[in-house]
Formats: structure tokens, sequence, C-alpha cells
């Protein structure tokens, strides 16, 4: 069970164990989705490594549906994900911003995908399809941000009005790909 006791609140979204055993159960999922439900972007990031410039980042995050995930390549990285709770598309697109792929998935029980991983550079992105989304991301430390390079035919975060025509394009030909 987490131990709020011992953890390092970076930021309204970001928390770090600083624990030297990591154990959760259902009910602390429950919690973070609770305190994702309380922040501004409504999402959570409980990282298991106590800082940035551990090896191996093993991250619980929860995202709520409609959440805007820009995307983005990692540049020599794999990142892996595992869905604990709720249903994605993971898509994956070719530089050119065409979809080249797009991955239905689930918790375990649903019976879809559960697990990802990417291990090339490869824009990819996330269509949310339930309430929450609640997922393990690992990746490999320390983290720096020139290690993650965005989709310059993708909108800014900012870009309320244009994300929005953006994710329902992808929504659009994600789905229209599933079906061919």
């Amino acid at each position: 069970m987490l131990d709020r006791n011992n953890q390092n609140q970076v930021s309204e979204e970001v928390i770090h164990s600083v624990e030297k055993m990591v154990n959760l159960e259902i009910a602390d999922i429950d919690h973070l989705i609770e305190l994702a439900s309380q922040n501004k972007r409504k999402r959570i990031r409980y990282c298991s490594h106590k800082n940035p410039s551990e090896k191996v980042h093993e991250m619980f995050i929860v995202h709520p549906n409609g959440a805007y995930v820009r995307p983005h390549k990692h540049i020599n990285k794999i990142e892996s994900m595992l869905v604990l709770r709720g249903e994605v598309d993971y898509v994956v697109f070719n530089d050119d911003g065409s979809i080249f792929k797009v991955i239905p998935m689930g918790e375990l029980k649903s019976g879809k995908v559960f697990y990802n991983s990417l291990r090339e550079e490869a824009f990819h992105t996330l269509l949310i399809r339930t309430e929450w989304l609640v997922f393990v991301e690992i990746t490999k430390g320390p983290f720096s941000k020139k290690d993650t390079e965005f989709a310059s035919w993708s909108p800014n975060e900012n870009d309320f009005s244009g994300r929005k025509t953006f994710m329902e394009r992808v929504s659009f030909d994600a789905g229209k790909f599933i079906n061919d």
C-alpha cells in the first residue's frame, strides 16, 4: 500500500516514492484516481523511482478521458506500457503524421492487448476510451526533456481549439484504421 508519508510531491501531478520497496494494491489505484480528479489537468503520475536521475523509471499514470497526449517520440529509449484499468487506443504515426498502427488496449480481463513495448523512435499518442486510464509506464532514465521530440504536425498543449480538432481527426482516422 502507498505510504503517504514516504513520498515526495514534486508537483500537483507528480509524486516520487522514497521507499526502498514499493507495493500497490487496488485501493492505491482508487486513491491515485481521486488525486487526479482534484487537480487542473486531472492527471497524476506516481513514480516508484526516487528521482529523475535513476536509471529505470517506473510510473503509475492516471489520465482522464479526453486527455491530450501530444504525439511524441523518445530518442534512444524504449517505452513500455501496461494497462491496469480502462481502455485506450495506442496510436503510432509515420513521420508525416499519417497513422501507421492502432493498438486497442485494455486491462487484462478485457481480452485486448494489455502490454505494449515501443522499441523504436516513433511518434505516438493515446486515445482514451474510458472515464479513466491507469497504466504503468517503464522507460530508461535519467529523465531529460531533450530525449522527447514532439511532432511538428501536432498542436501544442496550450492550443485548446487546435488540439480538439486534431484529436477528433485522429480518432476518426484511427477508427477507420481499425475497421479496415
